[in-house]
This record gives structure tokens, sequence and C-alpha cells, in this order.
């Protein structure tokens, strides 16, 4: 994957390859020529003459004029890559791939918290009292003066609607034209139990002022319901990602990332953009990487001495990495300049079902309408609120009431003249959260048997479709909350921790991105001199790998080392595997003290004669080598 920029990484690439004095200029190259010289003017000891046509080893008339090279070992290892940069110098290095980047995964719950606070208290917070009206007025928020209906007021608006369903409470719940609704005139006229609203209280388990589903139980819905179904979020929807991109673009990106995607309506609205000052002016990164490539000397058979890059990674995990980050290392990975409280302005959606969505109720089947049972609950109830889609807000409702009364038990018997017989009875379990009214000769059609979960939201249903100033019809009362410096979550000291384990699970990318293809500037040598794994130079024969991407694998039809000028497979010399050198792909040999004879075919089926001298018994840090073609 090449960055957007070409001459960065061919500039980075040279210079974490080549020793400091190559990053100057000093890059001698080797004589094809012929005339005897090693590339930098030294002369060479030989047993024959470099120009003449009686080279030395065997058949001396079938091979034509020797050049003479060196081949240096470059034990030097190179300066350390040092980046400082601020937010337009990382938004230029990195370009398109910075998307490619996971900077930080952030924690959702408290922006969800945060958010579904802010939107239950957007018309006041009257609504916390003991008291049968909860006194919304929108006005009194910017939030709330943003919510228009058809007639242009907030009275009439789905986002107050949705508002009066998170804010009711036992004390202040309106239940007309729901199943429940004739329990309530029963209960408040007789003032059977203290009133209706103690006796949602008891059975719920729940204070009077306290929300039927309350932000905790709403938080898990949304992030199962909503975020976990994105494409762009996924899991459990416990964490959003935040990727390079995103944090350079002040979060700008969210808008299209978090929205409408295929049968997903989205998390966020189009039409506004989503914005967050993260990374603030003063915004540094720093990062030190250590150079894994290892320049080599080499020779094209067929032109001359060549240089190629490669990688010797020692350090793992990957051992493929041409820069080594340490991201965990504060002296060698650092960000600052990041905002103290990032927060993010956003507009918030939520879309609801088309039509009603009906309880399962009065059949002991019922019982079996749950999640778990999936298959099930689509084949028997298809309009159930577990069959739907469920990014739709009944099914959030629904997911966050079983949340909260998952394992309610309870059973209670409310006396009239003081007797069970003319009262009510309400039982809620076997199994938990299977709720049933026994009401003396059925007096107010009380509500069939059903989950508590099921209730609330046909109670939800009503209210988001009949606000105080004219009805909501099915399927338009999709609600959208903008809202402004809604707090992320997290700390610029935390979002400086937090990238380290990101970036490093992500430190062999970062490399390639940095980098680009570095060895399109190799040479195209067909053998090179290098240590192995063990620190013991080798010959190795080159491989496709070695060069550009995109070069054949079968490039070389008969790679390898021999002893004879047949280049046959009774005289190879060379192996895949040898001693410790660590590397199993590379035809290699490891030469002997004084001179060696070999015998190589190039990409073109050519073949050549190589007359190796190494010096010395000790570690032969520079070797010579005479090469001739067969004629």
């Amino acid at each position: 994957m090449a960055p957007r920029s070409t001459t960065l990484p061919v500039l980075l690439a040279l210079c974490v390859a080549l020793p400091t004095a190559s990053c100057g200029g000093d890059d001698p190259r080797g004589s094809a020529d012929g005339s005897g010289t090693d590339g930098t003017g030294g002369t060479l000891p030989t047993t024959g003459d470099a120009t003449s046509d009686t080279p030395t080893g065997g058949g001396a008339d079938d091979f034509g004029p020797e050049s003479e090279f060196v081949l240096r070992l470059n034990d030097k290892p190179s300066d350390p890559l040092q980046l400082n940069m601020n937010k337009a110098e990382v938004a230029e290095l990195f370009g398109d791939t910075a998307k490619d980047i996971a900077l930080i995964e952030v924690e959702s719950k408290t922006l969800l918290t945060q958010t579904l606070d802010t939107i239950k208290n957007a018309c006041g917070t009257a609504w916390t009292a003991d008291d049968p009206d909860p006194k919304h007025n929108c006005d009194l928020t910017e939030l709330g003066k943003t919510f228009k209906g058809p007639d242009n007021t907030w009275k009439s608006s789905p986002e107050y609607s949705l508002i009066r369903i998170l804010t009711m409470t036992p004390a202040n719940s309106k239940v007309k034209g729901t199943s429940i609704a004739g329990m309530q005139g029963l209960a408040d006229a007789l003032g059977i139990g203290g009133g209706f609203a103690q006796i949602l209280s008891e059975s719920l388990g729940i204070a009077r002022t306290e929300e039927f589903i309350t932000t905790p139980e709403l938080v898990l819905a949304l992030q199962r319901n909503l975020l976990a179904t994105h494409p762009a979020v996924g899991g459990d929807g416990s964490t959003l990602p935040v990727n390079l991109e995103d944090a350079l673009k002040d979060l700008t990106t969210l808008t299209t990332k978090l929205g409408p995607v295929g049968p997903h309506p989205g998390i966020l609205a189009p039409g506004f953009q989503s914005f967050s000052e993260v990374l603030t002016a003063d915004f540094r990164m720093m990062a030190e990487a250590d150079s894994n490539l290892r320049l080599l000397d080499g020779i094209d058979l067929s032109v001359g001495k060549d240089y190629m890059s490669t990688i010797v990674d020692l350090t793992g995990p990957d051992f493929d990495n041409a820069l080594e980050f340490d991201f965990e290392d504060p002296d060698k990975f650092s960000i600052t300049g990041v905002a103290d409280n990032p927060t993010v302005d956003m507009r918030f959606a939520v879309r609801e079902h088309a039509t009603f969505i009906n309880s399962c109720a009065g059949d002991e089947a019922c019982k079996q309408n749950l999640p778990e049972n999936e298959a099930m609950v689509k084949a028997m109830w298809p309009g159930s609120a577990w069959a739907i889609d469920k990014w739709l807000l009944e099914a959030v409702v629904v997911t966050g009431g079983r949340e909260k009364y998952k394992n309610r038990m309870f059973k209670k018997c409310y006396e009239v003249l003081f007797t069970c017989a003319l009262g009510a009875e309400v039982s809620i379990g076997p199994p938990s959260g299977w709720a049933k009214f026994d009401v003396f000769l059925d007096l107010g059609n009380p509500p069939k048997d059903q989950y508590v979960w099921e209730l609330i939201n046909e109670v939800a249903q009503v209210a988001l479709h009949t606000p105080p100033s004219g009805d909501i019809p099915e399927g338009q009362a999709n609600v959208e909350f903008t809202l402004f410096d809604i707090p992320i979550g997290i700390t610029g000291p935390q979002v400086a921790e937090a990238v380290r384990p990101f970036l490093q699970q992500q430190a062999g990318k970062i490399s390639e991105l940095l980098l680009g293809d570095y060895k399109k500037n190799n040479g195209a040598v067909d053998f090179y001199y290098r240590r192995g794994a063990d620190g013991v130079p080798y010959l190795f024969f080159v491989t496709a790998e070695d060069l550009a991407d995109g070069t054949p694998a079968d490039l070389y039809k008969n790679p390898g080392f021999f002893s004879c000028p047949a280049v046959s497979a009774d005289c190879k010399v060379s192996t895949l595997e040898l001693g410790d050198a660590g590397d199993t792909t590379h035809e290699k040999v490891k030469l002997a003290p004084g001179e060696t004879t070999l015998y190589l075919q190039d990409d073109t089926g050519e073949v050549y004669r190589a007359a190796f001298n190494v010096q010395g018994s000790g570690d032969p840090v520079e070797i010579g080598v005479r090469v001739a073609a067969k004629k």
C-alpha cells in the first residue's frame, strides 16, 4: 500500500538503509567494463589476468574477459529514523493512508450516557419530582429550542415525544390509549393500592420518581442494537473506533463514517458536520524507529556491481519490519497537544418502525418470545419487537426494558373492602418479567399476560405518537438531536497513553506506509553478500522477494551456485538450509578462505563464472570477485 507522498518514502528508504556516509552521497558503483577495478579505484589480488582472455578456473576458452569487483559487508547500523511533526506534517506524511491507522477505541458508555442525559433534560428537570405533571418546557434549553413539530412548536415534535418516554416514571406516567389505561383509571378512582403510581412503583421495584427504563439500561440497549449493528463499529458496541484520519480531521469524518450504511439508518444523521478538536494547534508527534534495512553489495552478472536493501529484523514479533518502532517507550514515542477534555458536536438519530409493534400477550407460548429464541420468534411472531431490525426505536426500548426487569419477580394482592377477592393481584414471574394482572370481574379491562418490557414498549409507542399538540403518524416519529460539547469520556493524557498499544499492534503497517515499496529501488542483482542470523557471511542468490513487487516468482529457472560450468543439479554447491543462517528461502553458500570458483545462471539463462577471493581466515568483511560470461 503506497503512501500518498512518493518522494518522502523514497528518501526515508534510502536514509534508513544507507550508512550515514551513504546518505551524504558516497554511493560508489562498481566497474562493469573489464577495467580490473573494484569500483572504487582499488585493485584486488588475483590469480589470473583480470583483463585477459585467459581467465582463471575451468574452460579458459569458454569464458570471456573478467570484470573485477569488491563486495563489502555494511555492518555499521543506520542512524535511527527520527520524526518530530505537527498536525499538518503528520497529515502530509500519512496522507490517505491515515484512515488505515487505528488510533484509539473510545469507550462508548460515557458518550452515550452524556448524550441521553442531555436529551432527557432538554425540556427541564421538573419530571424528577413526585408529581403527575412532569412540567416539561423545552424552551428552557438551547437543545429544546431546536425541537420543531408540524405546528412549529416543540409540543408537536417527535423529539419531545421521545423525551416524554425517556422521562416517564410511575408518578407521571401517561397510559391513555394503552391496554393498561383502564387499570389506571380503576386504581386511581378507588384508591386501590395507594393509586396507580404506587402499584407501578411496587410492581416494578422502582421509586415513584425513577424512569421506567433508566439511562444505564438504555446505554446497553443502544450499544447492542444501534452501535454494534453499524458496519463501522461492530463488536458489542462498547467502543467506537477512531483512526488517525478522524483525529487529524477533527472528527468531521464521523458524520459519514457513522451515518447511513446499507440498510442501517446510521447513528449520526446526515446534514450536520460532526466536530471535535481532539488534536489542538499545539499538537506534536515524536517518534523514533531503528532501521532494520541493511544495504547489501551485490552483482548484476550482466552489468556489474549494484546495491540492494533487505530487512534484517531480529526483534520480532513479525521479523519482517523495515522500521522497528517501540510506541510503548515514552523516550521513543510521545504525543502532546491533545485537548484536556475533548468534546464532540454531533446530530444523534434514532429511527422507528413503520408500523405499530403489538405485544405478544395472552398466550402461554409468548413466554418463548425472547431474543435468544430468534429463529422461533421470527417464525411464530414476525411482528415482535425481537423480530424487527435491532436498530429501530421499538427494539431499543424493549431491549432496555428487558435489561432492567429480566430478573424481576413480584406478587401482591391489593385489597378492596379488606378483601383481595374484590381487588386486584399483580404478579411478575415465573418466568422472571412475566406479568399477570388479575382484577375483580376484569374491571378496567386489565392487560393480558405478557412480559413487562412488552407492556412498557406499548406505552412508549403510544406516548411517542400522541404529543400534546397533535398525533404523529406511525413511521414518522424519527428523531434527531443536534448536540454540542458532549464529553467524549476520555482526557487528553488518557488519549496520549491509550494510543500506544494500538500503534504498537500496527508497527509493521506503519513501517510499510512510511517507506512504501523500498524494494523498487533495489538494483537488479543476481546475488549479494550478507551476514546470516548467526553473524557469519554468506553468498545469497537473489529471489523474487528481494526485488520490486510484481517480480515473477519463477524469474530464475536455475537459481543457485554450482561447481561446474554445466550448472547442473549434480554440481550444485548451494542449499536453502545452511548452518544457522536463519534463512530457508535463498540458495546460499559459505566461502572458504582463498579462492573459490563458482558458476551461476542469470534470469536470461546466460551462464557466468565467478571467482571469489577470501583473504585470511578471520571474519571476511570484504571479498573480491571476478566475473566472466560464457561465450
